[in-house]
């Protein structure tokens, strides 16, 4: 239970910031989406179960709080939530490299997907282009910012999450 509402405030503040803050500062370019790698980490970190129902909240925040079609943003992150929690327990995390490849897929995916729905049901959205400079730059910007936010998550749910081995 602690788990899932920390989990939950984390992507709740990192919506927050992405939806309001965009505005301020947002780059000529974009921005990078430090909520994909929130919910990339915690996929792989806790599963596919928790990675689908991270990123369907998430992306229900996000289609509530920005102008895109409701359940578009639900349905790729909960998809990438999936895909991603497959590695759960499979892989032997590299601090720095394993971030950025996932990271960097994960956002190529996300692309992809955005591309694929918008193309299937025909909606004019200009939100989320999967071949254009921003992003490039969005993807850049994931993959510089992965193995920072992975280990400072790593360093939070560590201390915060004394899990329990039991027999």
């Amino acid at each position: 239970m602690k788990k899932n509402m920390i989990i939950f405030t984390l992507m709740l503040i990192s919506v927050l910031l992405k939806t309001t803050l965009s505005r301020y500062f947002s780059l000529s370019f974009g921005m990078p989406d430090t909520t994909l790698i929130i919910l990339v980490y915690v996929s792989i970190r806790y599963g596919s179960l928790s990675g689908q129902m991270s990123g369907f909240t998430t992306g229900l925040m996000e289609d509530f709080l920005s102008l895109s079609p409701l359940g578009f943003n639900s349905l790729i992150r909960m998809i990438l939530g999936q895909f991603a929690g497959l590695f759960h327990e499979r892989l032997n995390i590299d601090p720095i490299l394993f971030p950025v490849l996932s990271v960097s897929l994960a956002t190529i995916v996300k692309g992809a997907l955005s591309y694929l729905i918008l193309s299937v049901f025909n909606i004019q959205y200009s939100g989320s282009i999967f071949i254009s400079s921003s992003f490039g730059f969005e993807l850049l910007m994931n993959a510089l910012l992965a193995p920072f936010l992975f280990l400072l998550l790593r360093f939070l749910f560590d201390r915060v999450l004394k899990e329990r081995k039991t027999l």
